[in-house]
């Protein structure tokens, strides 16, 4: 087995659990029974935590369930907290991923301090922070106030741990969604790409520390755009990033039945290749 391969298996190992014949092969079964045994124990009692910040309806769950192709399993609430939720997603390929469903801010001067202090207590102990913008948004000001003056101080100035999402471009215009490709035409595409841009921009500018390479969008919805979301969350989580799975739902599975027939003829082929 050369060295690419060797790792190929290893990251394999990490998200099913199982080790390849190759790899089985040449650590010897006591290695790889022991290495299988300790990704397992890992994954089942240290779950990578992601929380997840937005207002009500901007798709929250539909970006989890849609991302890490995950199943709502449980939720409760956390102790000590009136509305944050701790939300556990069973993953297909084993496992399960912790979600914090946090609170939006902006509900009311009374609500915000209650909330501010769930955010302070809550963020520090997660993996990874995604908040999650609609893309059509068009004052950013009082996100703008909550990043700066409350999720970036909750993460001691670590702001590598946080990922801006800006969900719901498959309805910015002009242009047309193509139902039967599952992708935006060529007006509509410019068009997000053009919007999000300058929303980036305008949040790496006014926010101290976000980075413009932290902010991507995407429709949970159309299972637009998640594997660019998914890279920057992976990179973002650290030292937990080999837990996180990375088999978000492929966006042809919302196109036409010939399109996704044509889809995966042409993997199929590639794979032998």
């Amino acid at each position: 087995m050369d060295k690419r391969s060797f790792f190929q298996d290893l990251f394999k190992l990490s998200q099913s659990g199982k080790a390849s014949d190759g790899l089985r092969r040449m650590l010897g079964a006591d290695t790889t029974a022991k290495l299988e045994r300790l990704v397992s124990e890992e994954r089942t009692t240290n779950p990578p935590k992601v929380a997840v910040i937005g207002k009500a309806g901007v798709g929250k769950t539909t970006t989890v369930n849609s991302l890490f192709s995950a199943e709502f399993h449980i939720s409760h609430a956390l102790r000590g907290t009136d509305r944050a939720q701790l939300k556990e997603f069973s993953l297909r390929g084993g496992g399960s991923l912790h979600v914090v469903d946090m609170p939006g801010l902006g509900e009311g001067i009374a609500e915000d301090a209650i909330f501010e202090e769930i955010y302070r207590t809550e963020l520090p102990k997660a993996d990874v922070v995604l908040y999650v913008l609609e893309a059509d948004e068009r004052l950013l000001g009082e996100d703008q106030r909550i990043f700066t003056d409350v999720i970036i101080p909750a993460l001691n100035g670590q702001t590598k741990r946080l990922v801006v999402g800006l969900n719901k471009v498959d309805l910015l215009g002009p242009g047309s969604w193509d139902t039967v490709l599952n992708y935006p035409d060529e007006k509509q595409e410019k068009a997000i790409e053009r919007r999000c841009t300058d929303i980036a921009s305008k949040l790496a500018r006014q926010v101290r520390g976000l980075r413009p390479d932290s902010i991507a969008y995407y429709s949970a919805e159309r299972l637009y755009r998640l594997e660019d979301l998914l890279i920057i969350l992976i990179e973002a989580a650290g030292k937990a990033a080999w837990k996180l799975p990375v088999n978000p739902r492929p966006w042809h599975e919302l196109a036409a039945p010939e399109v996704r027939d044509f889809v995966r003829e042409w993997q199929a082929e590639h794979e032998e290749v």
